[in-house]
């Protein structure tokens, strides 16, 4: 009911209150001046009065009953219109965490430009729902796992900020704080593995061999072209898979994934296999490089071929010694692992 039906219905209730009173005191004068006996005016005054305050009690308590319902109805409808806001709020805001944290995932697994953009847009998107203390510690744990995308501490610092984002979400959404995990600690070591890794000498004298090896296949024009190389790829039974500084080879018949991307500034080859941790091992006693549980890589020398960051694939195509030392690699991978 809006406020001028209020006041008109206000109004309406004097109006009417004027209209008993004087109907009541009309009563009294007539029968007081056409009564021939003194109790029979006090009698009809007093039924009259009887009626009027009958009637007048009747109808405010019916009034009153009225507005009583009335107000529990617009309070009953103002608690569902809140509980209704309250969880389109919460829908929008799980959302919102559930895009966030893909970006992210998206970023930390491929450091694009186009991944960075969109992690930026989803997290300025969660500042709509959140508190200033709120976003600076999402800010916080962002930039831990941001750095450490690519260093030897990467995965101990991903699971370390994920759950602390995770602890956040959860207090949000549901405010209650999700909390420590007693495993959280022995959880981060058995996923990271114990990591095998040369020094630094070590890798020096492999790129130097490398590049031997490399010149050699040059000088003997053994290096096919890039598009030929893709071709054998088909029909040796591996899907092509190239994104924007890294391409990626999977086979239908077979878990291993073979990729070849950005790593600490350098460029790797990489084989992993899902579910094997023995894996990673076997390529290490015959190819060197380095392990972690499932995964092994090796970093390649095309660096010093020319090749720089985003221009991997572009290079593959006229670069005849960072092909060369590409396909070197692709091709013992696929036939080590037959």
């Amino acid at each position: 009911m809006s406020k001028n039906d209020i006041t008109q219905s206000t109004i309406t209730e004097k109006w009417w209150g004027y209209f008993f009173a004087v109907a009541i005191v009309c009563i009294v004068v007539i029968t007081i001046t056409i009564a021939d006996s003194r109790d029979l005016p006090l009698t009809i005054i007093s039924a009259v009065l009887g009626v009027a305050m009958t009637v007048f009690a009747t109808y405010f308590l019916f009034k009153g009953q009225s507005n009583q319902q009335l107000a529990m109805l617009q309070k009953q409808h103002h608690i569902e219109s809140i509980k209704e806001k309250e969880s389109e709020i919460f829908k929008q805001k799980l959302a919102t965490y559930n895009r966030f944290l893909n970006a992210l995932r998206k970023y930390v697994t491929e450091s694009t430009d186009s991944n960075k953009k969109e992690v930026i847009f989803h997290a300025m998107a969660i500042r709509m729902h959140s508190k200033p203390e709120v976003v600076e510690a999402l800010d916080d744990n962002i930039i831990n796992l941001i750095k450490s995308t690519g260093c030897e501490k990467e995965v101990e610092v991903l699971i370390e900020s994920l759950h602390s984002i995770a602890c956040i979400f959860g207090n949000e959404l549901y405010g209650a704080s999700i909390g420590s995990s007693k495993n959280l600690h022995a959880f981060t070591e058995a996923i990271s593995g114990s990591q095998e890794e040369p020094s630094e000498n070590e890798k020096l004298l492999e790129a130097a061999e490398e590049e031997k090896e490399d010149a050699a296949a040059i000088q003997e024009s053994s290096v096919i072209s890039w598009d030929n190389q893709i071709k054998f790829l088909k029909t040796q039974g591996w899907n092509y898979t190239p994104a924007s500084d890294s391409f990626t080879l999977t086979s239908d018949s077979s878990p291993i994934v073979i990729s070849v991307y950005r790593k600490k500034g350098k460029y790797v080859v990489e084989a992993s296999k899902e579910g094997d941790n023995d894996f990673s091992q076997t390529l290490k006693d015959s190819f060197k490089g380095s392990r972690r549980y499932g995964t092994w890589w090796r970093e390649l020398p095309i660096n010093n071929y020319g090749v720089t960051k985003g221009s991997l694939l572009e290079q593959l195509s006229v670069n005849d010694k960072a092909r060369a030392s590409v396909i070197k690699w692709t091709n013992k991978l696929m036939s080590g692992l037959n």
